[in-house]
């Protein structure tokens, strides 16, 4: 049986959702600096990938709070990226 950090699913979601609508560099360098950097901040929470189960127990542990840490954290990841973006760096 395969574990997936949920958090690591919800980043990436929340990311996309900042890529769509803000004033952001959408390099895959950038966007990888900012997913790191928000799950830093963030607790894991696994989840095993039993069909039907994994949704019903993503559910569970995203409460309001959850939810909240993950756009804070997304959100401060993206604006330390944006004042240091390594995609200059690039070979």
């Amino acid at each position: 049986m395969a574990f997936i950090n949920i958090m690591e699913k919800m980043v990436d979601l929340r990311i996309e959702e900042h890529i769509k609508k803000d004033d952001m560099c959408k390099c895959e360098n950038c966007k990888e600096d900012i997913k790191c950097i928000a799950l830093n901040k963030l607790p894991p929470k696994y989840v095993s990938t039993s069909k039907g189960e994994l949704f019903s127990k993503v559910d569970q542990m995203m409460d309001r709070q959850n939810v909240l840490d993950i756009e804070v954290a997304v959100m401060n990841a993206i604006d330390f990226v944006n004042k240091r973006p390594r995609h200059e760096s690039r070979d």
